[in-house]
């Protein structure tokens, strides 16, 4: 009987320092746990910069560039020309009056975006930063002059002779036309998206996300005039 008492007693001393074998190692792990996540925390809360300090990292990575010009797109085009003369009071054609001009060229249109007017909101209480974007603009159009070729020039006895200005004047309502049709193409909603994705990449690079809930916003009315659009630069 004192045998079986032993041997209950035995078994019973071993569950218990089982147990409590069992329970320190969680509370061991439980707490190691907590530390690793503290420490994580801690961690995280020393990389995390100020709301000036991002500005300066973002102004930082695109200081050297005033003007981005995210956008470069070449195009061909045939410039074709014709008219004449009407006979006064008649209004017939005049014999000998005709004037027929044929040329093609090679022309480029530059988009981007001013990156000095870039501006940051902050909302303290969610945390979250806008980088404010102004939209994308044409920055140039021009003609390559090294690509014209002229297939075809003709002025009939009667018809004024097609000058250099002339021609820079069809050339220059050409260009003109492409802008529109650029735009109309969208080419500046493509210049937005690939500044947005070259911010996107300064933000990721930098882990600037880990401290704010950064937002690309474009903001700002659109034009689509070109910025430099004197007449004695359309011809390159």
């Amino acid at each position: 009987m004192f045998e079986m008492m032993g041997a209950t007693f035995g078994a019973t001393l071993a569950g218990c320092l089982a147990l409590v074998g069992a329970t320190g190692a969680a509370v061991y792990f439980f707490m190691r746990r907590k530390h690793d996540e503290e420490r994580h925390e801690q961690e995280k809360e020393q990389q995390k910069i100020s709301f000036q300090q991002m500005q300066t990292i973002v102004s930082e990575e695109i200081k050297n560039v005033h003007e981005l010009v995210t956008v470069r797109k070449k195009f061909t085009s045939v410039i074709s020309f014709a008219d004449d003369k009407k006979i006064p009071l008649f209004n017939v054609h005049m014999p000998g009056s005709e004037r027929k001009f044929l040329m093609d060229y090679s022309g480029m249109i530059t988009c981007g975006c001013d990156l000095e007017a870039i501006r940051f909101e902050r909302d303290e209480q969610s945390n979250r930063v806008k980088i404010i974007v102004p939209p994308s603009r044409i920055f140039d159009i021009y003609a390559d002059i090294n690509s014209f070729k002229i297939h075809h020039q003709s002025e009939g006895i009667f018809a004024d002779n097609i000058k250099s200005e002339h021609r820079k004047e069809l050339i220059a309502a050409d260009l003109e036309a492409h802008r529109q049709l650029a735009v109309k193409e969208g080419i500046l909603e493509q210049a937005d998206e690939n500044i947005r994705q070259m911010l996107a990449s300064i933000i990721a690079k930098r882990g600037l996300n880990q401290s704010f809930n950064v937002e690309i916003v474009f903001r700002g009315n659109r034009d689509t005039r070109v910025i430099n659009s004197s007449q004695q630069n359309l011809l390159r």
